[in-house]
């Protein structure tokens, strides 16, 4: 019988539909991944990101990764633009694919200060791309029959873009689910007041009854919005209110590529064959195709079992994951919370008793500054690379210790990591400063920067 039942699941995930939708998904995925790494280029990122600091922060298991010399990052930013776009165009598909994900992959884990969380999305989505047959259809290989092009494919592709891009929206309203932005209307009662000397809506964006209004959208929007993408009858009014919410957000906030990675990747909701139908041409039926088997569905139930476990890992850490950081990335909590600190280093000498105040410019960048006054993680990763700084090698003579102080999401200003405490050595468990209870004050802001 178990047989059976996974003999009919394995028959679904082949139901053939039309591959126009997957082949759009890639022409539309690279071209704006394209955009995206020229304006990486444009906008003097190569310089500010990687090649200026001193320092980068690194992610756990990945402080191998390191920037090249500038003869070489400009070479490797500019080659995963043309990747991109050899994506975008079907042209050796499968080596495009994955040197795009190799480039992108590669700068994404240069310096945690940088994390952003359509970064990691496009680095699923490019992931995934390795393996689907999204060149089969319009693409040079098929064309030049590197490939046999094929009207037709199995769903499987098509569903798990639609998954990989619900978990994305129903994680992002659960970390909508708290008292912080369905009560008290934080951070949108900090940020949209900052935008009100917009033409037309300025105004109203300095009223508080617009932040709760908005909160309330947005947690619905992302609770519900699959949903209404997923039917027939509601898609195309769903869509409308995809492009209007996202074109919203790059107009309010300065969150770089994010809304209109959105509004391309949503695209996989459309019917299979959507680019056909509004070209007015019938799909031929092809009924040969490559089809999934038994293996490659295990891979596949393991990568959306992973999808689900990571953003979910901040539910078991104790604390407030917005203010530990702890659980923070790679959990779709998307513009959730308004946090600003500083941290003032001191450098002991445990013999002699000599201090040595630190400043953070001297070090980092103003960008990683403000990224790691926010981040207790990277404050202890600071404190690390400053006791190296110090020490002779296998030496022991010196202890760090900071006095850092965070707001969020209006809250009054308190400290961030217990007073006193040595990060050069192992940690107590309370080295971070619970956050206090509820908001209490207002301070001006807006996202983080791209």
């Amino acid at each position: 019988m178990a047989t059976d039942h996974a003999a009919g699941f394995l028959d679904r995930l082949n139901r053939p539909i039309p591959l126009d939708s997957l082949a759009a998904f890639r022409v539309l995925f690279g071209i704006t991944m394209c955009v995206a790494m020229l304006r990486t280029l444009a906008r003097g990122w190569v310089d500010t990101i990687y090649l200026e600091p001193a320092f980068h922060f690194s992610y756990p298991g990945f402080a191998w990764v390191k920037p090249l010399p500038a003869s070489l990052m400009y070479p490797i930013v500019a080659g995963t633009a043309v990747a991109a776009l050899a994506v975008a165009a079907g042209f050796f598909y499968r080596i495009a694919a994955v040197i795009f994900l190799l480039g992108f992959l590669y700068l994404e884990l240069i310096d945690r200060a940088a994390y952003l969380n359509h970064y990691y999305l496009v680095t699923l989505l490019a992931l995934l791309l390795c393996f689907l047959p999204a060149h089969r259809r319009w693409s040079w290989d098929a064309t030049v029959g590197r490939v046999t092009e094929t009207t037709v494919g199995a769903v499987w592709p098509i569903l798990l873009l639609r998954f990989q891009l619900g978990v994305v929206y129903v994680f992002a309203a659960l970390a909508k689910l708290n008292a912080d932005w369905l009560l008290h209307a934080q951070p949108l009662r900090i940020w949209l007041p900052a935008r009100s000397e917009l033409p037309w809506v300025g105004p109203l964006l300095a009223h508080t009854i617009t932040a709760h209004v908005f909160s309330w959208f947005g947690f619905l929007y992302d609770l519900t919005i699959v949903i209404f993408l997923m039917r027939t009858r509601t898609r195309p009014f769903a869509y409308a209110v995809v492009v209007v919410f996202h074109v919203l957000t790059a107009v309010l906030f300065p969150i770089g590529m994010f809304p209109w990675i959105m509004i391309v990747a949503t695209t996989v909701f459309f019917p299979p064959d959507w680019p056909r139908i509004y070209a007015g041409t019938p799909v031929p039926e092809v009924p040969q195709f490559p089809r999934l088997n038994r293996i490659q569905t295990v891979a596949i139930a393991g990568f959306c079992f992973a999808q689900v476990l990571i953003p979910m890992r901040s539910w078991f850490i104790p604390g407030d994951s917005f203010w530990t950081g702890e659980g923070f990335d790679f959990g779709w909590r998307v513009m959730v919370a308004e946090k600003t600190g500083m941290a003032d280093f001191t450098v002991i000498h445990r013999e002699t008793g000599r201090r040595t105040r630190i400043r953070n410019e001297d070090f980092l960048t103003a960008g990683q500054e403000r990224a790691m006054t926010q981040s207790p993680g990277m404050i202890r990763q600071f404190a690390l690379h400053l006791d190296r700084i110090f020490e002779s090698p296998g030496g022991d003579a010196y202890a760090v210790i900071v006095d850092a102080y965070a707001t969020m999401n209006g809250r009054r200003s308190q400290r961030l990591i217990r007073e006193g405490v040595d990060l050069t050595r192992p940690l107590p468990r309370d080295w971070i400063v619970p956050l206090a209870a509820s908001p209490t004050r207002l301070s001006a802001g807006l996202p983080r920067v791209e």
